[in-house]
Parts: C-alpha cells; structure tokens; sequence
C-alpha cells in the first residue's frame, strides 16, 4: 500500500513563475515515461511589479493563460528578483541552532535597519575556518512583496509552495546544467536588469556573495547606476559610465576583481566565471570580465536547458527553469528560500 501510494503522488510536473524586471515568465516542465524531463509550457508576459498590486487587467491575462495551459492547482515556486532581497555575510560565535537562529535575526534586524514585523528573514551557514566561529549568509525580504507575490500567483490559479531568491534559483539550474559545480572553486554570475550577483562555489558549497547594483539591461549606452531606481538591497551600487559598448561591463568587472580579491586573497583562485542572465552571451562583457579578471568567462545559455516544442529565444530563463528543478533534483548547495 505504501508503494502504491508513493507512484500516485509522485512529482511528474514542475511549475515556477519569475517576476524579473524585464517580464513574467512562467514555465513547466513535465516528468516523460522514461524519466527525462520536457518543457511542456513557457510564456512571458509583461512585467509585474511586486511592489503594489497586480492590475486587473494583467492579472486576467495571467489567469488566462494558466487555465488555457492546464496549470490549474499546479503547485508552483516563485522566483522574484535578488534586488528585492538584502543580503549580508557575517560571523558570529559557535553556538546551538536555536541561539544562533535569534542571533541571526538579530543581527539582520541591526544590519539591514529593517523593521522585524515588516521583514522576512532567513539565514544559511557557510563554510568557516576560524577556529570558535561560524559563517552565515543573511537574507530578508519584505513581507509585503512576498505577499503580493502569493496572492498574484493564487489568484491566476496555482498554489505557491516556496519564494525563491533569482540569483539562487539561477545557480541551481547552472548546476543541474554545467559539468564541474561539485568539485573544485567555481565564479559563477548572475545578471539581471538591475543587479548582477556573485557567488563563490568550492566543492558544491556556497563560499561567498557580493551583489553589485546598476543598470544591467540588454540595451546599450544605457548608464550604470542610473539615480532613478530605488532598490532595497544593501549591493554595492557602482559609479555610472556614459560610454556605451564595453565601457558599460567596466565598473562591473573591476568590482568583480576586487571581491575575488577579497575573497580569495593569496589562496587558489577560480579557473573561470560561469554567467547567466540576458546579457550573458554578449561578447563584450564576457571579453572584459576576461581581460580585467584574468579568467575564462563562459556563458551557461539557459534557452537550451529544456527540450520542448518551441525553443526559447533568449537567455532569461535560468531562473525560472533554476527554480522549477528544483522539484527535479535535490540541491546540492545550500540555499535559502
């Protein structure tokens, strides 16, 4: 009987939605009879701003294309975009879990200046050498974009199960996806529109984050940095560049330099930078990450992920495709969600 029962709630679709800047992407992808898994739908929509309420009018297309696809009930992740998180390193004391977790807490509420009662906050351990001492990774994220972020995602038809960090969801599909993210240190970078994510991977484990805040869409001669755009995540903002062409990528490497200096000083660095994000494939960028870092920088095209009937068409789908695998296969990084 138990055997019978786990054949019937078996996982044989897995569904995400990704509020990105630039689009609402919503893809499934569905368990074949010989175990391998197939996109069966992906659609973009225009981009829903979590920060206030969905539109009527959004939402009813949103709805309809979930009904018309046969999503209905489907439990869902939802990925929203890093900048809407805080994220923070610290070390604290070796201490038991309970102590730690208020700690943690704690020690978010005094970094990012957040109200408790406003705020989801969540902490994940990171690899520590000092002898006495422990790492974390901190996140918080307002409850209010969380919310509205359920309610659109209920309201279109699905059942939201988890909240998933972009630049995280886009690192679990890099690693179901490219060869050698479990052994040895690994770059890897994620670019959105307005915040580009570095994370340090050393056999499997998150080492280190640094976000780095601009202006990183696909158009050119756009400016990094731009005054207009308010985020709530403590990255580091970076000096504009009028310039466009590759002048734009500059400020971003020579950050990207300076993190891996601090985060690997005299010790072994990594062979290359794995990036993903729309800008991903432009050979600017990839050449002067290159060039400034001294390292192989290697684009991860998340368009071919999945098979399906259509192919995708641009490289924004890593975290949407990151997000639903993760009903595919274990994570082998820890995450916070």
């Amino acid at each position: 009987m138990r055997l019978f029962q786990n054949i019937l709630t078996k996982q044989t679709m897995a569904v995400a939605v990704d509020f990105a800047s630039d689009a609402l992407r919503c893809i499934a992808i569905e368990r074949c009879t010989d175990g391998t898994w197939a996109r069966r739908v992906a659609f973009e929509l225009p981009p829903a701003p979590i920060d206030r309420s969905m539109a009527d009018s959004a939402l009813r297309e949103f709805s309809a294309k979930i009904s018309a696809q046969g999503l209905n009930g489907c439990r869902c992740r939802v990925a929203i975009s890093s900048n809407l998180f805080r994220m923070d390193m610290v070390q604290l004391p070796t201490m038991n879990e309970e102590e730690l977790a208020a700690s943690a807490q704690f020690e978010a509420i005094d970094r990012f200046g957040v109200n408790a009662a406003d705020v989801m906050i969540q902490h994940v351990p990171l690899p520590c050498k000092v002898a006495g001492r422990c790492s974390l990774l901190l996140l918080s994220v307002p409850r209010h974009i969380i919310r509205n972020a359920t309610q659109v995602v209920m309201a279109a038809g699905l059942s939201p199960c988890s909240i998933e960090n972009a630049a995280y969801a886009a690192l679990h599909g890099a690693e179901l996806r490219h060869d050698g993210f479990t052994t040895g240190l690994i770059a890897f970078m994620h670019i959105e529109a307005q915040q580009a994510v570095l994370l340090l991977i050393k056999d499997g484990q998150l080492q280190y984050l640094r976000a780095m805040q601009g202006d990183w869409s696909t158009h050119s001669g756009v400016q990094i940095g731009s005054a207009t755009h308010t985020t709530v995540t403590d990255s580091i903002a970076l000096e504009p560049i009028d310039s466009g062409g590759a002048w734009r990528w500059s400020s971003l490497a020579e950050e990207t330099l300076r993190s891996l200096r601090q985060a690997c000083g005299d010790s072994t660095w990594p062979a290359r930078i794995v990036v993903t994000g729309a800008p991903s494939h432009d050979p600017e960028l990839l050449d002067i990450l290159k060039g400034v870092c001294g390292l192989e920088s290697i684009p991860v095209d998340s368009a071919h992920w999945s098979i399906g009937k259509e192919e995708l068409q641009s490289d924004t789908w890593a975290a949407a495709l990151g997000a639903a695998s993760l009903d595919v296969q274990t994570k082998s990084t820890q995450r916070a969600a």
